[in-house]
């Protein structure tokens, strides 16, 4: 029995001893600071022999010494004023304290880091806002704009920063509005000194030289239908559509005219229009003819006259309109555009194509007054 009996005290005095080894090998690497390799040694010492208090004692130890020694890296960056160093020492130790906190070792953490961390943030704060003013003073507006939201992002109650974007990205639209001003691009510089001056209302200035572009470029407009004697109609009923069509067609111009919510053009639709062209049209002998536009525009009192004449139809076969387009100066006559507005089945839905074919031939015809700019030459 004593024979049996001595392997296995010799085999666990060995153990034992061989345990005391790398207790004692760990504990010399822990004395000569040599942290990660003496928690290395710990740890497997205390995974083979699971209750090695000393062992489990050293793991705490040398994980908390290794987190302090990636602490006094946070601090110093934060120190000298190094934000993106800092912050990424500053992950690496916490990524390191939850990852021993998830093998039950709860390691202190220096609470005066968020305070070097704040001062850093407010130095490089005020050095991306500096940036980003030299940036604004030598005309690099997108550098400037993008110091200065980086200023934003790291301290957003910036209000100097705020406004030092808004500048950067307003003023190379406010150059160009004042370019287009200068080339009597009147609608152009409107549009511009329209989105800078929604965007920085105090914008003095902006707001006197919007107003007068908006005089230059505004102007009153009337549609006048134009009967196509010989349109080409094909339709079920031809008799009971043929004289409804023009009327429908200036009904939709009208309201996608007023749809453009356009500053720059007022639709002359008087009360006494009807009379008016009633005249008009007594004079053309029962028709309005293009020759007459001019002269209708001016008792409508206004400066241009939009005309349509429709060319062809057809809601049965093809499902097309062809309209023909024109912008007339009411005063000399001139016309300033002319052209045809065509839409296809291909572009309409299912369902009733009358409908559709002319909501989207008016819609068209008034897009063709969205850029016009009566004092272009």
């Amino acid at each position: 029995m004593r024979l049996l009996l001595f392997p296995v005290l010799l085999t666990a005095l060995t153990a034992c001893v061989s345990t005391r080894k790398q207790i004692e090998r760990a504990a010399t690497y822990e004395r000569e600071a040599m942290h990660q390799e003496a928690y290395a040694i710990y740890a497997d010492t205390y995974t083979r022999k699971h209750k090695s208090v000393e062992a489990h004692a050293g793991m705490q130890r040398t994980a908390q010494a290794l987190l302090d020694r990636m602490i006094d890296r946070v601090s110093a960056a934060y120190l000298l004023h190094d934000l993106a160093t800092g912050d990424q020492e500053r992950r690496r130790a916490m990524d390191h304290k939850d990852a021993m906190a998830r093998k039950g070792f709860e390691l202190q953490w220096d609470p005066s880091l968020d305070g070097k961390r704040a001062e850093a943030v407010s130095y490089e704060a005020d050095r991306l806002f500096a940036s980003a003013e030299s940036a604004f003073r030598e005309d690099r507006f997108s550098e400037a704009e993008e110091r200065a939201m980086q200023c934003i992002r790291l301290a957003p109650n910036r209000r100097d920063a705020e406004h030092l974007a808004k500048l950067a990205r307003l003023e190379p639209v406010y150059r160009e509005a004042v370019r287009a001003q200068e080339l009597g691009l009147w609608r152009e510089a409107f549009r511009k000194f329209d989105q800078v001056s929604k965007q920085d209302p105090a914008h003095k200035d902006c707001m006197i030289r919007l107003n007068a572009c908006k005089e230059k470029a505004a102007y009153s407009v009337a549609y006048v239908p134009l009967v196509n004697r010989s349109l080409m109609l094909v339709n079920l009923d031809k008799q009971t559509i043929s004289g409804q069509l023009d009327a429908q067609f200036a009904a939709n111009v009208k309201a996608e005219l007023l749809e453009l919510r356009d500053p720059l053009i007022m639709l002359v639709d008087r009360d006494n229009t009807d009379q008016l062209l009633a005249e008009q049209q007594r004079q053309m002998s029962g028709v309005y003819d293009d020759r007459y536009v001019a002269e209708a525009g001016k008792l409508m009192g206004a400066r241009f006259v939009l005309t349509g004449k429709i060319l062809r139809y057809d809601d049965v076969l093809r499902k097309e309109i062809e309209v023909q387009v024109q912008l007339i100066d009411a005063e000399s006559g001139r016309v300033h555009m002319a052209e045809i507005v065509r839409v296809h089945k291909q572009e309409i839905a299912r369902g009733a194509p009358r409908a559709q074919l002319l909501e989207r031939a008016a819609k068209r015809t008034a897009l063709r007054l969205a850029d016009f700019d009566p004092a272009a030459r």
